[in-house]
């Protein structure tokens, strides 16, 4: 705003030199004269190549061909201002009573280039002189000067920072300005188009002269960015830049806003945004930042209050936001990864776009009462979550779910791809619930602890959970494994004891596994009931949702009858047999010892009783009961199978 006064201000004294002139001297005395007067006051080269033309009817004035307005002299980025031409008119009757009252003052098509310069200068600083230092008086012993029209018409606005290398233009530029008096109401309408968007201002300042030479002065104003609306009612000023008041903003679903920014349009989830944003708070306001206190943060049908800072000008924006809420309801994500699959259909490999993720910086610390994602129901949760070009870590200060806690970190990696690491330990947990949610998995009923740790790398969630590595360990309580019912398979050595109905009751299960590219391997599975003991090992496809196990139950008491299980197949559908060659093969073995056992110890009876009772000390002895025991343990063998 500042750069449009003092450019307006300064075409202002062109006009006014040249009407008190325009009588008396020919054209090119008066463009010399303004010239002059204008560096004077600005302290800026000021060049009127076209002729200064009076203009009586139908108001009093003087029109001008093509105007230059000198840059910084730190800049070598060309002339500040360039318009096409220059119209000015003024109040006659004004002029007879002493005052300059200006009824117009148009600029046509200029282009403006504002520069900040590599220590912070901007080149609308002009250094020396300046229109109205204060009160209605311009600075130089000018009468009282009022303007009701100040307008600037097809024009451009190019925006150089060299300190961050950032190049942003405005076409279709259209300016107006009332400065009725420059210690009263001054209004602007301001519109443009920003990377294609379309930008409009609207507003009041209080004491045009303070604004730009003190500050902090009442400000109002309303804007819209394509269809964006933002209202901010305060006070600010120009020296420095700055504002502070009341913001509310309603930024729809950022389009616009990103578009403006020149950025990718946002593809955020429902729940965070896709629909819309809104803002309402305190706001703090410089040229590089703004800050919100006692912000009340709404995205889509969710309601956050709390408090952020925004901060301009470097690579990304960066964000630090701190935030509380009751219950959110981002279910959304589940959408947004194009569903995580299921035991039946598999994992889903539509692509999962995290491209959000590498336009900003942040910092957000999030507490809430409840959040809904997908269709898992959190307790009281607190994050805080550092995202930092693209890479976004979470710790989990404090999550409850499944109805136990869980704490440990989640990092979400979209640097050339998409990883992600995963490290939980969680205790108390409703194991079946989380299976099911998680893994698709619903046939454990019990209540544990877990702990994992894993990585994965991949675009898409079936890549992502088939590239799975790492290591974890659980353990439950008393609960139910729905499907098969071992005791009855171990009664009655029939594997018919599954479906719908049929369940193992335990008292607890205890096992640690180990994943690589997508499967996981377990050799230690503890299974405790009332009736049985049973320990496991095999693999489990978490990708593939496949099953390849071997469980060994045992029934407790005088039978002690073993049976191994084999569990394969899908998740969705796993198919129960007993490993009847397994037991066969473990019977012949249990056989086998109790008759070379017996075949031993007749063997040595027999030579005994050869030996008159004793057996001699020495190697001939040893050799002789030896071969002795080997005749007779084949001899067993043969028999048992048979044979001669």
């Amino acid at each position: 705003m500042r750069w449009i006064i003092r450019i307006v201000m300064g075409l202002v004294l062109l006009g006014a030199v040249a009407i008190l002139t325009l009588l008396f001297l020919p054209a090119d005395r008066i463009a010399n004269l303004v010239e002059d007067r204008f560096q004077q006051q600005t302290g800026r080269a000021l060049n009127v190549s076209g002729d200064v033309r009076p203009m009586l009817w139908p108001s009093l004035g003087v029109t001008t061909g093509v105007v230059e307005i000198a840059n910084a002299p730190w800049s070598d980025a060309g002339p500040m201002l360039r318009a096409e031409g220059l119209s000015v008119s003024v109040d006659l009757m004004a002029l007879f009573g002493g005052d300059i009252r200006v009824t117009g003052i148009s600029a046509i098509a200029p282009e403006i280039l504002l520069e900040i310069g590599p220590d912070g200068r901007g080149n609308w600083d002009f250094g020396t002189g300046g229109a109205a230092r204060s009160g209605d008086a311009v600075g130089g012993g000018l009468p009282s000067l009022t303007i009701d029209k100040a307008e600037v018409r097809r024009g451009s606005l190019r925006l150089i920072d060299r300190r961050s290398g950032a190049d942003r233009r405005l076409g279709a530029l259209d300016v107006t300005l009332g400065i009725p008096s420059m210690q009263g109401e001054t209004t602007f309408d301001i519109s443009a188009l920003v990377n294609g968007k379309a930008l409009r201002a609207k507003g009041r300042i209080e004491g045009l002269a303070a604004f730009m030479q003190r500050g902090a002065v009442p400000v109002t104003m309303d804007m819209t960015i394509g269809s964006a609306k933002v209202a901010f009612a305060g006070r600010g000023g120009m020296s420095p830049p700055a504002a502070a008041g009341r913001l509310s903003a309603d930024l729809g679903n950022l389009s616009d806003v990103m578009g403006a920014l020149g950025q990718r349009p946002v593809a955020l989830p429902r729940g965070l945004g896709r629909d819309g944003v809104a803002v309402v708070g305190d706001a703090t306001f410089t040229d590089a930042a703004l800050s919100l206190r006692d912000a009340t943060l709404t995205l889509d049908g969710n309601t956050l209050s709390g408090a952020a800072d925004l901060t301009l000008g470097g690579e990304r924006p960066g964000v630090n936001v701190k935030l509380s809420a009751g219950a959110l309801d981002l279910s959304g994500l589940s959408s947004t990864q194009s569903g995580s699959g299921s035991a039946a259909t598999g994992w889903s490999t539509a692509p999962i776009d995290v491209s959000a993720m590498q336009t900003l910086d942040a910092q957000v610390a999030l507490a809430a009462a409840s959040v809904k994602i997908g269709k898992t129901t959190l307790g009281a949760t607190s994050l805080y979550t550092t995202l930092e070009r693209g890479r976004a870590v979470t710790e989990i200060r404090r999550l409850e779910a499944y109805g136990g806690t869980i704490d440990g970190s989640v990092v979400v990696n979209s640097r050339g791809g998409l990883s992600t690491r995963i490290v939980l330990n969680g205790s108390a947990l409703a194991i079946s619930k989380l299976f099911a949610e998680v893994l698709g998995y619903d046939r454990l009923v019990a209540t544990g602890n877990l702990s994992l740790n894993l990585l994965g790398v991949g675009n898409d969630m079936n890549t992502l959970i088939n590239s799975l590595s790492g290591e974890g360990a659980f353990s439950t309580g008393a609960g139910e494994l729905l499907g098969f019912d071992l005791v009855g398979m171990l009664r009655t050595l029939d594997p018919n004891f599954i479906g719908a109905g049929s369940k193992t009751i335990f008292d607890k299960i205890s096992a640690s596994f180990s994943v690589d590219q997508g499967v996981l391997r377990n050799d230690d599975l503890t299974l405790l009931a009332p009736l049985i003991a049973a320990g496991g090992a095999g693999t489990v496809g978490l990708g593939a949702q496949t099953l390849n196990y071997r469980l060994v139950p045992r029934l407790l008491g005088e039978t002690g009858i073993k049976v191994p299980i084999l569990i394969t197949g899908t998740w969705a559908a796993p198919r129960f047999r007993l490993d009847l060659e397994s037991l066969a093969r473990e019977r012949l073995d249990e056989e086998r010892a109790k008759l070379e056992n017996r075949a031993k110890a007749a063997a040595l009876e027999k030579l005994e009783q050869e030996l008159g009772g004793s057996i001699p000390d020495g190697p001939a002895a040893e050799q002789a009961l030896k071969q002795r025991l080997e005749d007779e343990v084949k001899k067993g063998i043969l028999n048992l199978l048979g044979g001669n």
